[in-house]
């Protein structure tokens, strides 16, 4: 008796248990895996000097591989060859450029920003950066890191 008591109860669990995932499943329009679109990035630095660490790395990508042999981004106009990841590190920021616009030559299914800035010692740095993806405005950021200040973030982006 207390065996086919058990048998009906893990059956019943089991059958409500398949029963919730038919119910709460995801639909292909959840989570658009083939979505894609153009992405853009702008990022501007003042006040860096060969002190202070700044790295900023932009990334783009697919879901298959047709990224790779094709050029990825534009920055600032100029196409960086078959990149899907370029870096910009304090160099980039202590010349006469502090503004790089980051661009992708075709749409892509996901992308990332990563952020890292420390002054070690003194004036504040002025940081700012927006991230466009299909058009809309995802993040747009504007900090300023002070002397023995860090700044780290990390952001993903998928189309919709």
């Amino acid at each position: 008796m207390k065996i086919q008591n058990t048998r009906q109860i893990i059956s019943g669990l089991l059958i409500a248990g398949l029963l919730g995932t038919v119910f709460t499943a995801c639909s292909k329009d959840d989570d658009p895996i083939d979505a894609k679109a153009n992405v853009k990035f702008t990022i501007t630095v003042n006040g860096a000097d060969s002190n202070d660490q700044v790295d900023f790395i932009v990334q783009a990508g697919n879901h298959d591989t047709s990224q790779y042999g094709n050029p990825v981004w534009k920055m600032n106009g100029a196409e960086q060859g078959n990149e899907n990841t370029v870096e910009l590190d304090v160099n980039n920021f202590t010349g006469n450029t502090k503004t790089y616009v980051f661009e992708t030559v075709k749409p892509f299914n996901f992308s990332s920003l990563h952020v890292a800035v420390s002054n070690f010692d003194g004036a504040p740095l002025s940081v700012s950066y927006k991230a466009e993806v299909g058009g809309n405005v995802e993040t747009n950021e504007s900090k300023s890191v002070v002397a023995a200040q860090n700044l780290i973030k990390d952001y993903s982006y998928k189309a919709k």
